[in-house]
């Protein structure tokens, strides 16, 4: 019996609220040590952490499986590595590293949801059209990211990126997370049943409803 997406999305809710309570917990910590700046950017990871429930709510959609789970994850990741400062640990050599993937990966999957909502509004797209947007605008994006990194270090004095190499590895990790994405698109474009159109992917499902005992 396939799991329906009433339940994945239950568990997706969970997640977020396991982060949700972590996030509090970052807060107080970030108080602890002093770093009051920080405290804030954690508050503000919880609200963007529920806006994709707000969009489910406004729009009266449901979002794939994942794509909240990952990016509350991926809002973990990048302000508890400031916080609880993973981004300069040895202990930690790579977690710059993992923190982009899963931003690759994150963003990936919102600009699915966008192209799902493109379909949504009658905005008909191929297949392959919309997973070679989704690289391309990640590539887009992630280049961005890297602008604003190298900035913030050369106007705050701040050491997000150490060197050339450091720069050339956070762009694999995150090209990687990109591919993944696109991947897991493909895979759930794949899903969808004959007939359908690729919103089906975000069009919400009603609680299933139980059979009674003895009935055929």
């Amino acid at each position: 019996m396939a799991i329906s997406k009433y339940f994945l999305n239950k568990v997706d809710l969970f997640i977020l609220l396991i982060f949700e309570i972590i996030f509090f917990g970052l807060v107080f910590w970030a108080i602890e040590i002093g770093d009051t700046a920080r405290s804030y950017a954690v508050i503000v990871a919880m609200i963007i952490s529920i806006v994709p429930l707000m969009v489910e709510k406004l729009l009266k959609i449901t979002l794939p499986f994942g794509v909240k789970s990952i990016i509350v994850l991926s809002l973990f990741l990048h302000i508890a590595g400031g916080v609880m400062r993973w981004y300069w640990s040895p202990t930690f050599p790579l977690f710059d590293k993992v923190a982009h993937f899963v931003s690759g990966l994150s963003v990936g999957l919102i600009i699915l949801v966008f192209f799902l909502l493109l379909d949504l509004w009658g905005i008909r797209l191929r297949k392959t059209t919309i997973l070679i947007g989704i690289f391309l605008l990640m590539a887009f994006f992630g280049g961005m990211w890297k602008v604003v990194e190298v900035s913030n270090d050369v106007l705050n004095h701040t050491i997000y990126n150490d060197g050339l190499t450091d720069i050339i590895g956070d762009d694999v990790a995150h090209t990687i997370g990109s591919l993944a994405a696109v991947a897991i698109a493909y895979l759930y474009i794949l899903s969808v049943p004959i007939g359908e159109n690729i919103h089906y992917l975000i069009r919400r499902q009603k609680r299933p409803e139980r059979t009674r005992a003895g009935t055929g």
